[in-house]
């Protein structure tokens, strides 16, 4: 076999050219556009790499935030539970407060009804007794219902103060209450009683008043010396309405 040496050179010649051909317009662009693209890849994974990490800062901060907004809300819904217990028991402790108020002004109304009860019943059953010892008094013989009485109606008198009675020995306007007329006999008996114990003659004008039952009353400008039945028993009425504590 025999080799061309031209024609090998030639070929050797036209592969270096197509070499030099493809290694300047092909495997330049092509490699610069592989780093290129290699340049871009790597800055989108350096990218996504950032946006990973700042995606799981985010996470890691909502997560943070979420976590602080349940346990503010936690804290809140017991604050609100506390507010409520203690609202609760304060509307309780007043509903309690209220009731018992009521119940011990029931009690207290109920216990002032009895009492005004009581006292209304009392006052009527002494009215009634008082009245009934009026009627029965008033049947007393007539000799009984003015003489027995001129020694009280003296004593009265001598209770007076030197110048209470004076002022009876000058009182013009005197008068003597009887239950009836007087009979001369009383009337004299009167008189000296009067003037002994004034120590001087006193005038005086008659008057009846038959709600006295019995017994007398002298009646000057400045006072009033009594001694009758119509006295004692208003005291009586009074007395029992005081025992009782009815006033």
């Amino acid at each position: 076999m025999k080799i061309d040496w031209s024609t090998l050179g030639l070929q050797t010649v036209n592969l270096l050219v197509l070499l030099w051909l493809l290694q300047r317009y092909l495997f330049r662009p092509v490699a610069k556009i592989i780093a290129e693209r290699q340049a871009a890849a790597r800055a989108l994974i350096s990218d996504a790499e950032a946006a990973k990490i700042a995606a799981r800062k985010e996470l890691d901060a909502m997560t943070a935030e979420r976590a602080q907004l349940a346990a503010r809300r936690a804290d809140a819904i017991a604050q609100i539970e506390h507010d409520a217990s203690q609202q609760r028991d304060a509307l309780l402790a007043a509903a309690h407060e209220d009731a018992d108020r009521v119940r011990a002004e029931a009690i207290a109304q109920m216990q002032r009804d009895r009492a005004a009860l009581a006292d209304e019943a009392s006052a009527r059953a002494v009215i009634l007794a008082v009245d009934i010892a009026r009627k029965l008094l008033a049947r007393m013989p007539e000799s009984t219902r003015v003489e027995p009485f001129i020694d009280g109606l003296v004593d009265g008198v001598n209770r007076l103060s030197p110048a209470a009675r004076q002022q009876l020995i000058g009182d013009a306007s005197l008068q003597l209450t009887a239950p009836r007329a007087l009979t001369a006999d009383e009337q004299r008996a009167c008189e000296a009683a009067l003037a002994a114990a004034l120590g001087h003659p006193v005038v005086w004008h008659a008057q009846i008043d038959g709600t006295l039952v019995a017994g007398l009353e002298l009646v000057g400008r400045h006072g009033i010396v009594s001694n009758s039945w119509r006295d004692q028993l208003e005291q009586v009425h009074n007395g029992l309405l005081n025992d009782d504590g009815h006033v």
